[in-house]
């Protein structure tokens, strides 16, 4: 029996420190958002890491109904060091048909070379 070791963990994608604000901004909303997220694979090739991260947003309004992909961005980068984690942040305007209320956006990240996906959900008041 051949037993492979690698000092190197598994990927294991976590999501975490979930956080959102939004600003009344008149005609329109503009809420920011961010996740951080760690054990992403990451390929080490000629002594540069490069990883893969897909992220969208959900959004679910205080009457239940979503709305999907209000924002999404695929991060693929190369660097010099491993990286440990990364902030994953989103920024979104919403029309003043968003009323005043209690929100859910829904972080889902997918990480390319793993292939595996994690979601996380932010409470969000939009209030005067």
């Amino acid at each position: 029996m051949l037993a492979a070791c690698s000092s190197k963990p598994e990927p294991n994608l976590e999501l975490f420190s979930p956080e959102a604000f939004a600003y009344d901004l008149g005609d329109y909303w503009e809420i920011n958002a961010s996740v951080n997220a760690k054990g992403f694979e990451q390929k080490e090739i000629n002594g540069k890491y490069s990883f893969s991260l897909k992220y969208l947003v959900n959004i679910v309004t205080p009457e239940s109904d979503t709305l999907f992909n209000i924002f999404d961005k695929e991060i693929e980068k190369e660097e010099t060091e491993e990286i440990t984690e990364l902030q994953l942040e989103a920024q979104i305007e919403v029309d003043s048909t968003f009323t005043k209320g209690n929100y859910i956006l829904i972080f889902n990240v997918y990480d390319e070379f793993s292939k595996q996906d994690k979601s996380v959900n932010i409470n969000l008041e939009l209030s005067e």
